[in-house]
């Protein structure tokens, strides 16, 4: 059973598509939900009756990912009051000159500077971050995402995501985490 479900708008942007491979190839438990062109209350259900328990929907903007809704699928589907607004997206195969293989990992951490514990539970939900220790885990195949601020007055935050071998293996993203006002419940 997937623990997130990643999709993307309506008629996404090649960019975007490349961008929600990249994220699942390093987000464990994870999956990608072809959306197509289903109403946005058919692919959420769909996606619950799935297992999916988080849905995560990327929309585009000229041609790139730009704004990311999440939904809670445990109970009623409920939009969650916060989303991420990406600023900039570097591809894995942008800087992946060597076409180094990428292994799906089953753990992910985080290690972050941000002293910000909403953002951070936040940033653990769009990237599955395990609460497991790195000595939990070390004899397993997981990945690390660093998170930092670029800009703290701004809120805007740099992702990476490293293997064990501290090699890059996802995409690097600079994103600002979002408050939102939203339904009550969608379904």
């Amino acid at each position: 059973m997937s623990k997130i479900g990643y999709t993307t708008s309506r008629d996404p942007a090649k960019k975007t598509r490349s961008f929600i491979h990249d994220i699942i190839a390093v987000v464990p438990r994870s999956k990608r939900v072809v959306r197509g062109s289903a109403s946005l209350k058919y692919g959420l259900t769909s996606m619950k009756n799935q297992g999916v328990e988080t849905a995560i929907i990327v929309n585009s903007v000229k041609g790139n990912p730009n704004f990311v809704r999440f939904y809670d699928l445990s109970a009623k589907i409920t939009e969650l009051p916060y989303a991420i607004k990406i600023r900039g997206v570097t591809l894995f195969r942008d800087y992946n000159k060597e076409n180094k293989k990428k292994t799906r990992p089953s753990f992910s951490i985080m290690i972050s500077t941000l002293n910000n514990p909403k953002e951070e539970e936040i940033l653990k939900k769009f990237l599955g971050i395990s609460n497991a220790s790195i000595e939990e885990i070390e004899k397993k195949n997981y990945v690390t995402v660093y998170a930092d601020y670029l800009d703290k007055d701004e809120g805007i935050i740099f992702i990476e995501f490293l293997d064990k071998e501290n090699s890059q293996v996802g995409p690097r993203i600079k994103l600002r985490i979002v408050d939102r006002k939203v339904e009550e419940t969608l379904i």
